[in-house]
């Protein structure tokens, strides 16, 4: 497994560059004429988790931080308090993938939630505290759920479209270093 290691990191790298992209153009065509009664899912806080949980070496903090940061700029938000709180939260569950390599994945659904929840709750903090106007609170849990729900969608597109997997034990780079 490891004789495609280095360009495989960089095909996976541009690769999620790309799929959030094209997540950022869907969000801005315009469907639609009058406003929508619900709000799609954060799909690109579910990539980001779900590549974070199973190969944290697809996504490099500078990578996500820049991506979500034109996000922000795009999609009107308080620039860089999406980014960086998703690039804290991607960071935590990769401090954690090691340890998650082998727990069930109803135990690393219910920690990516865990982290989503507390990414939602600190920006409705940091938004109150520096009175920014913030969106409706019903629409933010609807869009929480929506995304925490959609998850394990994203995780088996991953899987099964992209081959983004957990690392089996005993698996090495190319280097020779433990995975």
């Amino acid at each position: 497994m490891a004789e495609h290691r280095p360009a495989r990191v960089w095909v996976m790298r541009s690769l999620y560059l790309g799929l959030s992209f094209f997540i950022i153009f869907l969000h801005l065509l315009p469907l639609a004429t009058s406003p929508n009664r619900w709000v799609a899912p954060d799909l690109m806080m579910a990539l980001t988790f779900a590549w974070a949980m199973r190969r944290p070496e697809y996504v490099p903090a500078l990578c996500v931080g820049g991506i979500i940061l034109l996000a922000d700029l795009l999609f009107q938000r308080p620039p860089g308090l999406t980014a960086g709180l998703i690039v804290v939260g991607a960071e935590t569950l990769r401090a954690r993938a090691v340890a998650n390599r082998d727990m069930p994945y109803l135990v690393e659904w219910m920690s990516v939630a865990g982290v989503m929840i507390g990414v939602v709750l600190a920006q409705r903090l940091l938004l109150a505290i520096f009175f920014i106007p913030a969106p409706a609170l019903s629409l933010v849990l609807q869009e929480l759920m929506m995304t925490i729900a959609l998850y394990p969608v994203v995780v088996m597109l991953s899987h099964f479209v992209f081959s983004v997997r957990r690392p089996s034990p005993g698996e090495v780079d190319s280097l020779g270093q433990r995975l």
